[in-house]
């Protein structure tokens, strides 16, 4: 899933099925979405990815993405884990 704010881009999820990781897709998914953005204007493109999903960072850093000087900040309005 990938947005516009009128500002700049985001991907907020990215997935592969894992048996079909490693052929392409992902590299082709992020293509479109960099131009579908570009289209559109978007000067530049965020996303996140936890650190510890090394894989991933992985996959980004050989599509040119690099750290910003940037922090991410989150509050859990609903607890991780099974609901009462």
């Amino acid at each position: 899933m990938a947005s516009y704010d009128g500002h700049q881009g985001w991907v907020n999820y990215l997935a592969v099925q894992p048996g079909a990781q490693g052929l392409g897709y992902g590299r082709a998914l992020m293509a479109h979405i960099e131009a579908a953005l570009l289209a559109r204007g978007s000067p530049k493109l965020n996303l996140q990815v936890r650190s510890s999903n090394t894989a991933v960072l992985a996959f980004h850093h050989q599509l040119g993405y690099a750290q910003d000087e940037a922090v991410s900040l989150g509050k859990r309005l609903i607890a991780d884990g099974p609901q009462p």
